[in-house]
């Protein structure tokens, strides 16, 4: 099989998180009430041979901080994560905060250091906008490197999103048009806002993550403009609707095969390649 025909079905899961130690035990406890309907067990192996057998080849783990002081050790645990041998290849994942001190500085390191693949922000859980004047070096050297972001954006202890929160991403994207932004859960439920921002701005991308106990769903009558800017993601372990079933989903999409074949795996490649 040619190089070429191997990149192209390759499945990438480009939204997971496998969290270190008592951080994620933590998070996991976030979900308690969800505990009988959640699609994952909690270890990270259990997490990654369920995946495997569901079709997926390969996962972004995106940590992210919850505040300012625990990037730098989440990138750190991270890297040991993915140095963990398993079924499903993990890309590792790095993440900063605006009041870290040289939060640019941070994922510098995370690449350098740690060889981190793609960066993490999540807003929500940060207590930030994807705008914060704090995060302007950090969109500069994303740019230079050409590291992919993932940004979840919003305030909502429910994950959700609304247009008003998406307007500092595409702020950002036109400060910083070199700068790669995937919307997380394409900005659900609000997602016309999301694609919105995918047709404005060249690189400008989203995932089709669930949040919790929903996924994202793009109105067929957009699916075709936006359809090689969109990426499967499916947000394991937290959540209710595994990744077997968003790929299931996806592959039903009125869209030609090479379409679905870059949701499910080729965009993400190319991203986290610097090809795009």
């Amino acid at each position: 099989m040619s190089e070429a025909r191997t990149a192209t079905v390759t499945v990438v899961d480009s939204h997971v998180h496998l969290l270190p130690g008592r951080l994620g035990e933590k998070v996991r406890q976030v979900f308690a009430p969800l505990a009988d309907d959640l699609a994952y067990p909690a270890a990270h192996d259990a997490v990654r041979e369920q995946l495997r057998s569901e079709g997926v080849d390969e996962a972004w783990t995106l940590p992210y901080a919850h505040r300012p002081g625990v990037a730098e050790w989440l990138n750190e645990q991270t890297a040991l994560i993915v140095a963990t041998p398993g079924p499903v290849t993990l890309i590792g994942g790095a993440t900063t905060h605006p009041g870290d001190v040289e939060p640019a500085a941070i994922v510098r390191r995370a690449v350098d250091e740690h060889g981190a693949q793609v960066l993490k922000l999540h807003c929500s859980v940060g207590d930030f906008d994807a705008g914060d004047e704090r995060l302007d070096d950090v969109w500069d050297a994303v740019s230079t490197l050409g590291l992919p972001v993932v940004v979840h954006v919003g305030h909502a202890t429910n994950g959700q999103t609304s247009a008003a929160d998406l307007a500092p991403v595409g702020a950002v994207a036109t400060r910083f048009p070199d700068a790669r932004i995937i919307v997380a859960h394409c900005g659900h439920p609000d997602v016309d806002a999301a694609l919105d921002l995918l047709e404005q701005h060249p690189h400008v991308f989203a995932d089709l993550t669930p949040v919790m106990t929903a996924a994202p769903i793009v109105p067929a009558e957009r699916l075709a403009d936006v359809a090689d800017k969109l990426l499967f993601g499916s947000d394991a372990p937290n959540v209710t609707i595994s990744a077997a079933d968003r790929l299931a989903t996806i592959r039903a999409l009125p869209l030609d095969p090479e379409s679905i074949a870059a949701i499910t795996g080729g965009t993400a490649r190319r991203l986290r390649m610097r090809l795009a």
